[in-house]
């Protein structure tokens, strides 16, 4: 007689708030850049109500993951490698 395998219980427990928060600030930034075309620190800041620091940490935490590239010299956010590699992905 064979057992059935373990199956994981499925847990209950939401995510801690916080986290939930910054997953939906940091789409909120994502969206804000896409359908600018690129967008200023100061410009998200504005568009998605955040705090101008909230919008500065966040931008650059995607910088660092290659979401977002930053323009320094134009001082802008534009989409980066891993979110048109996603998006080519998506299309097909």
């Amino acid at each position: 007689m064979r057992e059935a395998p373990l199956q994981p219980e499925p847990t209950t427990a939401a995510p801690p708030t916080g986290t939930v928060q910054t997953v939906e600030k940091t789409l909120a930034i994502l969206e804000v850049v896409a359908l600018r075309g690129g967008a200023t620190a100061k410009e998200v800041a504005e568009a998605t109500g955040y705090p101008l620091p909230t919008a500065y940490r966040l931008l650059h935490a995607l910088v660092q993951a290659d979401y977002l590239v930053h323009l320094r010299d134009r001082k802008r956010f534009e989409l980066g490698h891993k979110l048109r590699a996603l998006g080519a992905l998506a299309a097909g």
